[in-house]
């Protein structure tokens, strides 16, 4: 096994995790993404989309929308199982050593913009619950306060970030479901007359805008997801489906479950009050029952924070690590994409949030589109990972960029923006066939892989390099 202790691209941080060392269960990542999708973005999108469209159309378009995503990360996700690594590693693959920081960058960005909205929301809660107990009022002071607290406990790891979702999963479930009790109850409505409202049109919202948004919601995850399926538990053997089984059952479940019954919640709320702010609602609604505001203003903060550190801050800390691994920590990373999303205070967009996540499938469809290609129809899923981490190795390219992934990235994104209705989409098409072409008929004859031109099977030694960095 080639020693890659002193390169430049290994960092204790961004090293394979070996089977022998995953601690997570499938049923521990059906829990982490229960934890991940009840957030308060899911509330108010349902809530934003009414009533431009009917509640059965918003409700379908969230079960597509979250149904597709799903998908996608149970294939990604295969990136993780079957080597340990994490995204910002294998991305080396699809765009070389140095140009793996543009679809990096890309993916950390929403990642940052969510953290300081959700600190944001979760915050206000925080000085609602103080405001109404004690009349001290200060918003920007909880948002920091509560930002810190998130980094902190995100730099703690993996395993800190699960035992909070163990806790958080199952009380914002129940929490939840007695809000929409509440809710139905207050205003006198029921789930059949919802469901029977028509929708009014309008708003600047189609049905298949609704879709595209509620892929944007988590489509972020779609690309790191093998930041988490490396922790996951699975044969160290065997075809897809056996390595593959735990993963393709947890995350559908947890993710589209999740997403209709708080789309449902927040839409809910949409329809009764004619406010998107949760909690604003839920102190109109609540404004004279004292124990349940405080407690689902609770819910509120448990919510965001749960979703927080595994979806909005975990990611980017990874990404920037990567940037320097043997420099940068990952708690270096946390802090640092933390204070970042903080200072650009994205709270400021709060009415644009479907708008946001069109404009973000459209700029991530075209990553996930090169990278199910490039490990799917070229590699067929075969990576020497003593590659990914060994300067001048393999994945250098043309300077240590990849121009097939610069290339086909380009066009991919344009056409993305040529269309909100089905710009995911047409994003995903274009990069996936132009990338196709590129690799296979130029940039892999001139720089050879040796996955993509013959059928080299991989040894044993070719699937982890040392760990100890």
């Amino acid at each position: 096994m080639e020693n890659v202790s002193e390169s430049n691209l290994t960092g204790k941080d961004i090293m394979p995790v070996k089977f022998e060392e995953r601690t997570m269960t499938s049923w521990g990542f059906f829990v982490l993404w229960i934890g991940i999708a009840v957030q308060l973005v899911a509330f108010i999108v349902g809530a934003q989309m009414y009533p431009s469209l009917s509640p059965g159309m918003i409700l379908l378009a969230a079960f597509i929308g979250n149904g597709i995503t799903a998908v996608i990360c149970v294939l990604t996700g295969d990136i993780g199982i079957r080597y340990g690594i994490p995204y910002t590693v294998y991305i080396r693959a699809c765009f070389g050593y140095l140009g793996t920081h543009v679809p990096g960058v890309i993916r950390a960005c929403p990642a940052i913009f969510w953290f300081g909205f959700q600190t944001w929301i979760g915050a206000y809660a925080i000085n609602e619950i103080i405001r109404v107990s004690t009349g001290f009022n200060h918003l920007m002071l909880w948002t920091i306060v509560f930002g810190a607290v998130q980094i902190l406990g995100t730099a703690l790891g993996w395993k800190a970030i699960l035992k909070l979702e163990w806790i958080a999963a199952p009380v914002i479930v129940i929490v939840g479901f007695i809000l929409e009790y509440e809710i139905l109850r207050t205003y006198h409505l029921s789930v059949g007359k919802l469901l029977t409202l028509p929708g009014k049109g309008g708003g600047g919202m189609t049905f298949s805008m609704a879709v595209m948004a509620q892929m944007g919601t988590y489509i972020t995850l779609a690309l790191n997801i093998p930041d988490f399926t490396r922790n996951m538990r699975a044969p160290a053997r065997g075809g897809w489906w056996k390595m593959n089984r735990g993963s393709a059952w947890a995350q559908p479940t947890g993710l589209i479950l999740s997403m209709v019954v708080f789309v449902f919640i927040g839409m809910t709320s949409g329809v009764a009050t004619g406010d998107w702010n949760p909690i604003d609602i839920l102190v109109k609604i609540f404004q004279h029952n004292t124990f349940l505001m405080i407690l689902g203003l609770l819910f509120v903060l448990m919510a965001q924070w749960a979703a927080n550190s595994p979806a909005n801050l975990l990611p980017p800390a990874l990404i920037i690590s990567n940037f320097s691994p043997r420099k940068i920590s990952f708690t270096l990373g946390c802090i640092v994409a933390g204070v970042v999303g903080l200072v650009a205070m994205p709270w400021s967009f709060a009415n644009y949030v479907s708008q946001i996540l069109i404009v973000i499938s459209a700029l991530l469809g075209p990553v996930a589109g090169i990278m199910i290609t490039d490990y799917y129809l070229l590699r067929k899923r075969k990576i020497n990972v003593n590659e990914l981490y060994r300067p001048g190795g393999q994945y250098s390219y043309w300077k240590n960029i990849n121009p097939a992934g610069v290339i086909a990235y380009v066009p991919g994104i344009i056409s993305g923006f040529l269309s909100s209705t089905y710009g995911f989409v047409l994003a995903l098409v274009v990069s996936s066939v132009l990338y196709y072409i590129l690799m296979k008929f130029w940039v892999a004859r001139v720089y050879p892989q040796p996955e993509i031109l013959t059928s080299k099977k991989l040894k044993p030694n070719d699937l982890y390099v040392d760990t100890e960095v």
